[in-house]
């Protein structure tokens, strides 16, 4: 037994190390870092003796971009597709036995699209955000990460280290990829010129599923970096720029900013103007034909100092439609580097730019060179309808017409105009004689004397929906810039301080308000209407997008605004031609009262053009819409919201007592309960239980949809709504309380077996009816149910107007207010008399069912009905009219009446003579089994 346990022990023991012989494990690959970088940096002995923390340009937390020839198999194509950036982190340094040599610890890691924004802040020595934690292994965010370790040489600038990792797959997969990573011109201090290029390699056999093809890497130092570019040394250069425009002076712009904060939120999106561009050869300066010139460029702040004002930058070229959140892939083929420098003196940021070079087909070997691309950056002081970029500058060359690499000067400007409106700023009208000519004054009517918006009120504002004569829809805003020589938000911070001090004044009587001139910034988008399928469309829908800039007169005593506008075109729109604008446009819009329903409580109007059909820039009009909400009419919504809610408290707590008294009076008269309809009491109770179902599913569905809520009320409306739902379900108990002792009483008595009969009838009728009623209200309203597409801020909608399911809801309410119906048949056809219900109980019930009719034609004529604040009634549904607000209570009040003298005179009292059967065929007698002889 032992000489067996023994020979089995060595067997084992053979076995573990022939499997470690002829296995070479993943960990021997890293340790083997002579057989890797042997030829690059030699291994040394590593000490404990630190260096400092700045040390070289190598940061602690460094990013950079990669190429790939190939196909990067051990990361997902969504992920390569957006972004090709990766971070390196530096986790340990320590000096070794060489001089200037030092052995490093880290780990490399690309990126997801999603990670990139957060990666790409602040990261200079002012302002660099602290790295995190580098993590552990692969997942969502770092698909791709590499624990490294290797040497440093100072002298020769080259790296090299080695290590293993993780690589995570959409589809789950992890791999364990081993790598060799090589960098090279790593120096103490670097300039614009310098640039770390390098590789990384797989050590894995090529029919691993853990190799992957050679990537080339590219990253620009960070750390010691030295600011060589001095505007003053190219003072010829910039010397015709300064008379260019004038513009704002650098403190006016930051408003008690950093300048560094300033400039790094300022890498935003610029629209180009090629002023002189005769062929591909002679418009961009990137040294090479581009098939389709881009409409815009992004500036993006890689570096920033406080010291003199400087910056070290990116400027990409393409096209405007990748720049997303998501989408940053780094082209050195479309991208320059380049520092500037403030100029205080001519108050423009100047920038010196430098082109990569040598990155054919491989970025190991590129550098930074040809650096005669010069640019000048300046905030616009003036404005007008012609100018109304916050943002302006231009890109030139210092070469000559007959020099490689010669281009024509571009202008640039910002995309996202925020007005930020120091007081310094003046805007200049220059069109308001087109104005007076075009649009001739209107008088008031002085009978009506309807009060329109101030111009200086924030109801000047107002989004729009567009829709073309040929069948197009868009979305549109419309923004005050000025008004007179003032920019609205200078004008609203004076309006809202006087507020504040004297308190808000209404005007108690209708005073002339004369006239202002005004300017616009009007943006729209408008889309091709798409067919209605069941197919996903949103992403194929193609826009246009209209910039217009337009200024002219508004008066405030008839709420007309008329104003001519100036479009700017993409300096590639082939549509344009040669032109850059056009400034052949009206508009015309006709703003809505106040208060009063004047125009439909809209603002309408039209943008047209005044070119000739023949004209390439002309266009079809377009006529525009938009709900005008003023602040007098928010303040009467959230009253009107705020006075249904306490309507619908005080219907479910006067159902509550009603409910009561009826078990009261059941509780008096235990005889007449049986007589009671069970159908009636299941009306009654799904009646509650419905809306109480519906309210829940409601507020899941706005949880979910936040951003289509009308208004934000600091949870004062959720509070009510609460309140509303604790009414609703006490109601529901009660009456489903009624229901059970009914049900409950009417089974105990077995004397009263006709009552089932007559139960059973009554069912059967009210069903044929009720089902027959259903289909004649759906067929009836079937030509109102149209399918629309609805264009909002955040997308296109395909949306019913109307459905055979919001009919079959009003129906539902139609039947709840005649809940008597099953009663008096119930009475009728059992020819009861007993006072099966309480009068409180069925005229109270009545009564509540009759408020919301009444309180209806009341709003109906006292006010504008704006969508999204109708709680109590909807006046969209079938049964909301003023023909049935007035049939429907008849007949509520017809059925009550009914049920009175039934209880008065018997059942069949409104029955002819004629027509009624024996009496008494509900007290039938029943002969139980023990009497059967």
């Amino acid at each position: 037994m032992k000489l067996s346990l023994f020979l089995w022990l060595c067997t084992l023991k053979i076995s573990f190390l022939l499997i470690s012989f002829l296995v070479k494990p993943v960990s021997s690959v890293v340790e083997s870092y002579s057989d890797h970088c042997l030829s690059v940096v030699a291994e040394s002995v590593p000490n404990s003796e630190p260096p400092g923390y700045e040390f070289g340009p190598f940061d602690p937390h460094q990013y950079g971009f990669y190429y790939s020839d190939g196909n990067f198999r051990v990361v997902s194509a969504d992920i390569t597709r957006y972004t090709n950036s990766f971070s390196v982190y530096t986790t340990k340094l320590n000096r070794t036995d060489k001089d200037g040599v030092f052995m490093i610890e880290g780990s490399f890691e690309l990126h997801s699209p999603y990670y990139i924004r957060s990666l790409l802040t602040g990261t200079s020595k002012d302002s660099a955000v602290m790295p995190q934690e580098p993590p552990a292994v692969a997942e969502f965010d770092y698909p791709f990460v590499l624990k490294l370790h290797g040497f440093w040489s100072e002298s020769s600038g080259k790296l090299c280290m080695v290590g293993t990792g993780s690589a995570y797959l959409n589809e789950g997969t992890l791999l364990t990829p081993a790598a060799v990573l090589k960098l090279y011109n790593i120096e103490n201090s670097s300039s614009i010129t310098s640039l770390i290029t390098g590789t990384l390699e797989s050590l894995s056999p090529s029919g691993d599923d853990n190799y992957f093809e050679p990537i080339s890497i590219l990253m620009h130092p960070q750390l010691n970096y030295k600011f060589t570019f001095v505007s003053g040394d190219s003072a010829d250069e910039f010397s015709g720029e300064s008379d260019f425009e004038k513009s704002l002076s650098i403190y006016s712009v930051l408003q008690g900013r950093s300048f560094c904060s300033k400039f790094s939120s300022t890498a935003n999106v610029f629209n180009l103007q090629y002023t002189g561009c005769r062929s591909n050869k002679k418009c961009l300066p990137l040294g090479g034909v581009i098939a389709d010139l881009p409409g815009s460029m992004s500036l993006e702040v890689i570096n920033c100092t406080e010291v003199r004002k400087r910056v070290r930058i990116f400027l990409n070229f393409e096209d405007n439609i990748k720049f997303s959140s998501l989408y940053h892939r780094f082209n050195p083929n479309t991208t320059l580097i380049g520092e500037g420098i403030w100029d205080d003196k001519k108050n423009q940021l100047h920038v010196l730019l430098c082109r990569f070079l040598d990155i054919a087909n491989s970025w190991s070997n590129a550098r930074v060179g040809d650096c005669t691309t010069r640019l000048s950056l300046w905030f616009p002081a003036i404005w007008s309808i012609k100018e109304t970029s916050t943002i302006m500058g231009q890109i030139w060359t210092n070469k000559t017409k007959d020099d490689s690499g010669y281009f024509e000067r571009i202008v640039f400007r910002s995309t996202k105009n925020r007005v930020e409106a120091p007081y310094d700023m003046k805007y200049e009208y220059t069109e308001l004689d087109r104005v007076r000519d075009s649009c001739p004054e209107k008088k008031p009517d002085r009978n009506k004397r309807q009060r329109y918006p101030s111009p200086y009120s924030s109801e000047m504002k107002f989004n729009m929906l567009v829709k073309s004569s040929k069948g197009r829809i868009g979305w549109g805003s419309a923004d005050v810039l000025t008004i007179d020589n003032q920019f609205s938000e200078q004008t609203m911070t004076v309006v809202s301080a006087s507020s504040t001090i004297n308190g808000l004044e209404r005007p108690t009587k209708w005073e002339p308000q004369g006239r202002a001139n005004i300017s616009y910034r009007i943006d729209i988008k408008l889309h091709t209407r798409p067919k209605l399928t069941d197919e996903s469309y949103e992403s194929v829908v193609p826009e246009d997008k209209l910039e217009i800039a337009a200024e002219g007169i508004y008066d405030a005593d008839t709420g007309g605004l008329c104003m001519v506008g100036c479009r700017k075109f993409a300096s590639i729109d082939q549509a344009a031609g040669n032109a850059s604008m056009d400034c052949n446009i009206l508009l015309n819009f006709q703003l809505a009262p106040v208060k009063g329903s004047e125009n439909g409580g809209y603002v309408r109007g039209r943008i047209k053009s005044t070119r000739e059909e023949s004209d390439l820039l002309y266009f079809e009009h377009l006529d525009v819409s938009s709900v005008a909400y003023s602040r007098e009419q928010a303040r009467h919504s959230i009253w009107t919201m705020d006075l249904e809610i306490v309507m619908v408290v005080i219907s479910q707590t006067l159902i509550c007592l009603f409910v009561r008294s009826q078990l009261y009076h059941a509780k008096r008269h235990p005889k007449t309960f049986p007589k009671t309809s069970l159908l009636m009491l299941v009306i009654l109770t799904l009646g509650q239980l419905i809306p109480l179902v519906l309210n829940f599913e409601a507020l899941f569905d706005r949880k979910h949809n936040q951003e289509t809520l009308l208004f934000q009320t600091g949870g004062w409306l959720e509070t009510n709504e609460v309140i509303v739902r604790i009414t609703s379900m006490v109601a529901f108990v009660l009456q489903f309380r009624v229901l059970q002792q009914a049900f409950s009483s009417r089974l105990n008595d077995r004397s009263q077996k006709g009552l089932w009969f007559a139960e059973k009838k009554t069912l059967l009728v009210t069903l044929s009816l009720y089902i027959s009623g259903a289909f004649i209200v759906l067929l009836v309203d079937r030509g109102n149910y149209k399918r629309e597409i609805v264009l909002l801020p955040f997308g296109l909608i395909d949306y019913w107007q109307r459905s055979a399911w919001d009919d079959l809801k009003s129906y539902a309410g139609l039947i709840s207010d005649g809940f008597l119906l099953p009663q008096i048949l119930f009475n009728t056809f059992s020819n009861s008399r007993e006072n099966a219900l309480s009068p409180s109980f069925y005229i109270g019930t009545s009564l509540v069912r009759l408020m919301p009719h009444a309180y209806d034609l009341y709003s109906g004529h006292s006010y504008v009905q704006h969508k999204g604040v109708n709680i109590y009634v909807n006046p969209a549904d079938v049964f909301f009219s003023t023909g049935w607000d007035v049939i429907i209570p008849i007949g509520v009040l017809l059925f009550a009446a009914i049920i009175y003298l039934q209880q008065r005179f018997g059942g069949c009292c409104i029955v002819p003579k004629r027509f009624r059967w024996r009496e008494g065929y509900g007290n039938i007698p029943v002969v139980s089994q023990s009497e059967v002889p």
